[in-house]
């Protein structure tokens, strides 16, 4: 399992939400960094990503999407997504 996770989030993003009570439900530990509240998270999201686009992860130092586009949060893809 991942050792470092970076988490890019916003309190009204529900997939956000979402992933984050699964990552807490399976002992997953994560740094959060919400993007609305410091807006300086934002500009490391969009020079790293080129997007604003949430839930945004650094696994272990690689950037990753935290989210199917287009699809609702499913927890298959939580699991793939964080190697559990």
């Amino acid at each position: 399992m991942a050792k470092n996770i970076i988490m890019y989030s916003a309190k009204l993003c529900g997939d956000c939400q979402l992933l984050k009570a699964f990552m807490d439900a399976n002992g997953v530990t994560y740094e959060s960094r919400d993007i609305r509240e410091n807006p300086e998270y934002g500009q490391e999201l969009e020079a790293k990503t080129g997007k604003l686009g949430v839930p945004y992860l650094i696994i272990d130092g690689e950037w990753k999407r935290g989210y199917e586009v287009g699809k609702p949060f499913s927890e298959d893809f939580a699991r793939e997504l964080l190697g559990l």
